[in-house]
């Protein structure tokens, strides 16, 4: 699901309950959510918005997965009929799957839920592959985790950070310098974020827009169970999943639960020393 990050569209309904949920840059050097949902129902999800063309290859390693939005430019929707998934958009499937909150007013207070998803998908789509290792609960961090209390994230527009929290035994997220709490009050916390360093295009379908490029390889921090590790990451094509390593070459392995990955441009992240707070 497309999930709108503009500041009226704060605090998002169902995000919390996501899976996985990807953070990549829109214009205007703000954000906007990928937000993949397969564990557990949610019955609110949104404010859902547009498709972007950095979306295809977040989804082209899921075997087929229902694609939710709220239209998109002309080229996206056109070049979305060729990718390898189920779109069920409100431009599609309608009221059969999408609502609106009268608490909010339009484009950011369309709201849909997993239910009504799978309702309208009709039973197509595919189960997705793993996207990730776990630790056991008895299993060890590798020596090169290092102990981390903060790091920072610059977008341009939006500053993010996530800060190590022992009550919520996650990464609790600040957006420009704000606690980012759901719909219902709950600070977003997830138990692993990784922060993918990546290059960003620009989009065949608005030269304004920029195109994240997750294809490829580079640098990665994955943060866990309060420490950092140093890793790259190596997506070959856009049907492999993207594999993590750690300078021995192991495959990291997270905490069991939700991950967070954002995606920033090379540089524009940085770790606060206790001293810099």
């Amino acid at each position: 699901m497309k999930i709108d990050n503009h500041p009226l569209a704060r605090p998002q309904w169902g995000i919390n309950q996501a899976d996985v949920v990807f953070e990549e840059l829109v214009e205007g050097n703000i954000t906007r959510f990928a937000a993949i949902f397969h564990s557990r129902n949610v019955t609110d999800i949104g404010p859902v918005r547009s498709a972007r063309t950095g979306d295809f290859h977040l989804l082209s390693n899921l075997n087929t997965p229902l694609f939710g939005n709220s239209g998109g430019n002309p080229t996206v929707m056109r070049l979305l009929n060729d990718e390898d998934m189920i779109l069920i958009g409100d431009t599609n499937v309608g009221r059969a799957a999408y609502r609106r909150s009268d608490e909010r007013s339009a484009p950011h207070n369309l709201l849909t839920g997993t239910g009504e998803i799978y309702a309208a998908a009709d039973g197509r789509g595919g189960t997705p592959p793993q996207m990730f290792s776990y630790r056991d609960d008895d299993e060890s961090l590798p020596p090169s985790a290092q102990p981390v209390g903060v790091i920072e994230i610059d977008y341009g527009g939006y500053q993010i950070t996530y800060r190590w929290d022992d009550v919520f035994q996650g990464w609790a997220r600040t957006q420009q310098g704000s606690a980012h709490v759901d719909y219902d009050g709950v600070q977003i916390a997830p138990e692993n974020v990784i922060v993918q360093f990546v290059k960003y295009g620009q989009s065949v379908a608005y030269a304004g827009s920029p195109e994240v490029k997750v294809v490829g390889r580079g640098e990665a921090w994955i943060l866990t169970k309060g420490h950092l590790i140093e890793a790259t990451w190596n997506r070959p094509t856009p049907v492999d999943i993207t594999e993590f390593r750690d300078a021995d070459g192991a495959t990291v392995k997270l905490t069991t639960g939700r991950t967070w990955i954002a995606l920033p441009r090379i540089g524009t992240a940085s770790i606060i020393s206790d001293e810099q707070e």
